[in-house]
């Protein structure tokens, strides 16, 4: 009898989508969760959820991902005491996770939102197409895509795969999707009689990296939101891969200077950090991040987004940011054209 689930998670917002998912699905049986986090920074937030929800993890897995050779054992280990699984909850993988995946067999696979890649994901799955392009966006050479099948380090389990979203809309691109929306119900209960401080938090995102083609226009788009608050208070909270280097939080600190706001770092993920102060803020904006998308499901903040202009968009990033502003309308988020 089929009496355990796994949950495989890379970064803090797919560990915190896991806890509700946790209890959304009820005959989990025994509760696994494997951490494949590679830098420090993920895996001390990652630490911060686990100790800040009420999820109990029968058992924790902490994987090393920087060496295929641990990953075979990993998987070895996996496969000799946890060969049946129920459910596989899964933010991101890697190659030779995705070979237990699609030994193991598990009677569900379920797709954990982790932003904006899950329209991506949601595409895969109702298209069939897992491999079709890379990470770059180049095509995969025949003999790599053979490869892939035969050593069964694709993820081919996504022809079978649940999405337990947020974003209830991607059920556009098939009516074969099965889709479990998650509404955040759990963490919501706990945040309800939070009382609102007129404070702003503006939640950073590396768009000056991974999103704009030019990254000096990032100062073009910070000076919009400096004017758009002219007269009020506002914190910027910096995303860890803001954090990264001493340069960058030098930047940041002379951006801040130059344009009147505070520079915030939190130990915690933002959904949690909030809970943890004892108030929400009365308003949360952003470029590009899924905080504005879980943050305007859990708390009563006004939410605003700053809309980057396309032809400032690296290509690779368009479709999800096209996406995700069709979802904001939706959801009547505030639009700040710039």
């Amino acid at each position: 009898m089929v009496n355990s689930s796994i949950f495989i998670v890379r970064s803090p917002l797919q560990l915190f989508n896991c806890v509700e998912a946790s209890k959304r699905y009820d005959d989990c049986g025994m509760k696994i969760l494997l951490i494949l986090a590679r830098k420090k920074v993920d895996k001390e937030l990652m630490e911060q959820v686990i100790a800040g929800s009420d999820a109990v993890w029968d058992e924790i897995i902490h994987g090393d991902i920087r060496s295929n050779l641990k990953q075979v054992g990993l998987i070895l280990s996996l496969l000799r005491r946890h060969g049946r699984i129920k459910y596989c909850f899964l933010g991101d993988a890697t190659q030779i996770v995705n070979i237990y995946i699609n030994s193991v067999k598990p009677e569900q696979v379920v797709i954990i939102d982790d932003g904006a890649s899950t329209y991506q994901r949601a595409k895969m799955a109702s298209s069939g197409n897992y491999l079709v392009k890379s990470r770059h966006q180049e095509d995969i050479p025949k003999l790599k895509q053979l490869i892939n099948r035969v050593l069964r380090l694709g993820p081919d389990f996504f022809g079978r795969a649940s999405f337990f979203t947020m974003y209830p809309r991607i059920r556009e691109y098939s009516k074969n999707l099965r889709i479990v929306h998650n509404d955040y119900r759990f963490f919501r209960e706990r945040v309800a009689s939070l009382p609102v401080s007129r404070e702003i938090f503006f939640i950073g995102c590396d768009i000056k990296r991974y999103v704009l083609k030019n990254p000096e226009r990032f100062e073009f788009y910070l000076a919009a939101v400096a004017k758009h608050y002219h007269g009020r208070n506002w914190t910027y909270v910096l995303h860890r891969k803001e954090n990264e280097s001493e340069s960058q939080r030098q930047f940041m600190a002379e951006m801040a200077q130059k344009y009147g706001f505070q520079l915030q770092v939190f130990d915690r993920i933002l959904e949690q950090q909030i809970l943890h102060q004892g108030w929400q803020p009365e308003e949360i904006s952003t470029f590009y991040s899924a905080g504005i998308d879980t943050l305007s499901r859990i708390y009563r903040s006004t939410a605003t987004v700053f809309k980057l202009r396309v032809e400032d968009v690296k290509e690779t990033s368009q479709f999800a940011l096209s996406e995700m502003h069709r979802s904001y309308k939706e959801m009547n988020l505030n639009i700040v054209e710039i």
